[in-house]
């Protein structure tokens, strides 16, 4: 526990007593957060309600501590040096999507650093997760080297693509479907739908928070909480008529350079779906290039295009990280190769996936079960890399090659890598 006079608590997500605006003790969390990330001008009311609004559809659980020692005359007590949030989604794992608990908005004040907070928050929150019964947990880190000491693994990546419009662009395939631009407003009862099918076929996709929508919708900008008047929408409709994709975009401008329509989401249920809106964002007059964030590091548009040179990629980062909080539920969700089994043995410093585990795999599916610690191991890792083995997010060779998981002196690891190794990477297109 936190010692001297710094105290934890939960904060309330609701408005205030007799009041139509949110509590103070919200805003002060939610002006917290927005300082810790550099956002420096307080939240208006008008923001603090939709920012309530979206917080209270996702079921969030905020956190703060507070540091009772700080002079009162020089700071308003309400306002915490710490804060912590969570909300529970699901992860796309391969072979199921499971209940997936989400850590989000944390920050810590530079004049209480290195006193414990975050490792209480952390460690407290994740036990209790586990303790509810949730198989992961997940985050998008703004900072790499943080979160690996609580045992989370990076799982994907993400880039910036940028395609070159100049002159006519070439595909492969020939164009079918068609696409239909609408005001975004419509995609209120479209965006989630198209997401949900998006979700339950990519290895690796996280659920999407209620302010995504919202985004989607140009009821918020890319600043925050307030109506985006450029945000632009089209749909891309199957030889049958049925939506199978949607767009959102704004014009970049005419500087600088080269003129640039900005994707800000593009979510696709099938490939064709993705290809197609490519081709629709190809063919906008005195465009010179489109940028779509939240790539995958494979992305395959490129094979699609006659002139693969025209896509070029930028701001190459770590995407989704996530920690196993339990093993059996876990790989049981998992995708496998092929008939076989083996040991793993996890050492995990917070003592939630310690342990040896037996896995029983028939035709591409396993039955995980805890085994007694005397076990003999086929393998061993440490609990960051049961992140990346679950995701396949790296295959079983480099792993090893990176010190991550190592196998016991008579370990096959041919016969490991062609139950474990899958196919592509793991994939999310949003951040939280």
């Amino acid at each position: 526990m936190l010692g001297g006079h710094l105290r934890i608590g939960n904060v309330a997500v609701e408005r205030g007593a007799d009041t139509d605006v949110a509590s103070p003790g919200y805003a002060a969390w939610v002006n917290g957060v927005w300082e810790g990330f550099y956002h420096y001008k307080p939240a208006s009311d008008g923001q603090l309600e939709q920012m309530l609004q979206s917080h209270q559809a996702d079921e969030r659980v905020l956190t703060a501590v507070w540091d009772d020692s700080r002079p009162r005359d020089l700071v308003d007590p309400l306002v915490p040096v710490a804060t912590y949030g969570t909300f529970a989604k699901t992860l796309n794992i391969g072979a199921a999507v499971v209940p997936a608990h989400l850590v989000t908005s944390v920050t810590v004040r530079p004049t209480h650093r290195r006193r414990g907070i975050l490792r209480e928050l952390m460690s407290a929150d994740l036990s209790r997760a586990k303790q509810a019964g949730y198989p992961v947990a997940a985050l998008t880190a703004s900072e790499a080297t943080i979160y690996g000491r609580f045992g989370f693994g990076r799982v994907t990546e993400t880039q910036t693509l940028h395609l070159d419009v100049r002159g006519d662009v070439r595909f492969h395939a020939p164009a079918t479907g068609s696409m239909v631009q609408l005001a975004p407003g419509k995609l209120a009862g479209i965006a989630n739908g198209v997401f949900e099918r998006f979700h339950s076929t990519r290895r690796g996709s996280v659920g999407r928070q209620e302010a995504y929508l919202r985004h989607a919708t140009g009821a918020w900008g890319e600043e925050g909480p307030e109506p985006e008047p450029k945000l632009r929408a089209a749909v891309y409709l199957d030889g049958s008529g049925e939506i199978q994709g949607y767009v959102t975009y704004v014009f970049g401008g005419w500087d600088p350079k080269p003129i640039t329509l900005k994707v800000r989401d593009l979510v696709a249920a099938t490939e064709v779906a993705r290809r197609e809106i490519f081709r629709f964002l190809a063919s906008f007059d005195l465009i010179e290039s489109v940028s779509c964030p939240f790539a995958a590091a494979n992305d395959p548009l490129p094979w699609a295009l006659e002139n693969p040179a025209r896509v070029g990629f930028s701001e190459r980062e770590h995407g989704l990280w996530v920690r196993v909080l339990d093993v059996p539920a876990a790989f049981d969700a998992r995708e496998y190769r092929g008939t076989g089994s083996f040991t793993l043995a996890v050492t995990d410093p917070l003592g939630l996936a310690d342990g040896r585990y037996g896995l029983e795999i028939r035709d591409g599916r396993a039955t995980v079960t805890a085994l007694a610690e005397a076990s003999p191991a086929d393998a061993t890792c440490d609990v960051v890399a049961l992140a990346p083995l679950l995701l396949g997010s790296c295959d079983t060779a480099g792993l090893i090659a990176a010190g991550l998981l190592e196998p016991s002196s008579h370990t096959s690891v041919a016969a490991l890598a062609a139950l474990l190794d899958l196919p592509g990477v793991p994939h999310a297109i949003n951040g939280f």
